[in-house]
């Protein structure tokens, strides 16, 4: 017996036959005959009494219609409902945003959701990318933005943009006149104020070192941007950060890294362990399509 069958038998039963039945439902006579055999025989007695004037239910076919008639109506119900909460998403959804990527995308974000998704709650954490993935995993946040973590076997990941990093340095630093780079092996030799470990973006350049087989000359370790950032306007010293966050809210000089380049990429994740709700699927791709229109004005390298 399934949803199928009895929406056959309620309409047979309701138009008195079974040829006019066939033609409401579009079904041929002999189908239709068929299923109510089938119910016949899984019911085990008779719901149709045929007659030269059509057809009419048995005391059993009648109370199989009434509750039939009710189940047809509850489903629809549920199908509606189902059908309102895609349309409507609502509940609370919990998204983390690195402390780098928060000025460009934190307020953008919640005020699209409050103007496009009234009944979702919600909440934006900043944090560093590896608290991210933590936060992830322990059901903390629903959706995350992390940098660099492909082959992690917990999250769901996916590739949202890519930014080049440089460094930076004093306005008026007369060793960078004329230039348009700045290869690796140079920078290593540079007073560098960077973030402490773990730090993504400490990891990232510890890593190309590598490969030169040369150590960081960090002076200074500092894990907020912006006193970073102060500190190498005051002389203190060169860092290394993408032009994005270099050149907000007031620009610093800059230089690209070469030789090789150092790219970071940005992805969007979940927990894989835990679906994604209608909200914070909605409240997901208002957040690509945010971070879409960023990239294709050119505000985000």
């Amino acid at each position: 017996m399934d949803l199928r069958q009895l929406r056959y038998f309620v309409t047979i039963v309701e138009s008195g036959s079974f040829s006019r039945a066939a033609e409401l439902l579009y079904v041929a006579q002999p189908a239709l005959s068929r299923h109510v055999r089938e119910l016949e025989e899984e019911f085990g007695c008779a719901l149709l009494v045929r007659s030269a004037r059509g057809i009419c239910p048995t005391d059993s076919g009648r109370h199989l219609v009434r509750r039939a008639k009710a189940l047809l109506a509850e489903a629809a119900g549920l199908r509606d409902e189902v059908r309102g909460i895609e349309a409507s998403p609502s509940g609370p959804v919990v998204v983390g945003i690195p402390t780098s990527l928060g000025p460009l995308l934190s307020v953008p974000l919640a005020l699209q959701v409050r103007q496009r998704l009234p009944e979702v709650q919600l909440r934006l954490t900043e944090g560093l990318s590896g608290h991210m993935q933590e936060w992830l995993q322990d059901d903390k946040l629903d959706l995350g933005l992390l940098f660099d973590c492909e082959g992690h076997p917990g999250l769901a990941a996916e590739e949202v943009a890519r930014e080049r990093l440089r460094l930076i340095f004093p306005p008026g630093d007369d060793r960078f006149a004329g230039r348009d780079r700045l290869p690796l092996a140079e920078l290593l030799a540079l007073p560098l104020i960077l973030p402490g470990r773990p730090h993504r973006l400490r990891e990232e350049l510890e890593s190309a070192a590598l490969l030169l087989h040369r150590p960081l000359r960090v002076v200074l370790e500092m894990d907020a941007l912006d006193q970073i950032k102060a500190l190498v306007e005051a002389g203190a010293g060169y860092s290394v950060l993408s032009r994005r966050v270099a050149d907000a809210p007031q620009p610093l000089p800059s230089l690209p890294i070469t030789e090789p380049e150092i790219e970071r990429r940005i992805y969007l994740a979940h927990a894989r362990h835990k679906p994604l709700s209608v909200a914070a699927r909605a409240v997901r791709a208002r957040l690509l399509a945010l971070i879409g229109e960023i990239r294709d004005s050119g505000d985000w390298y």
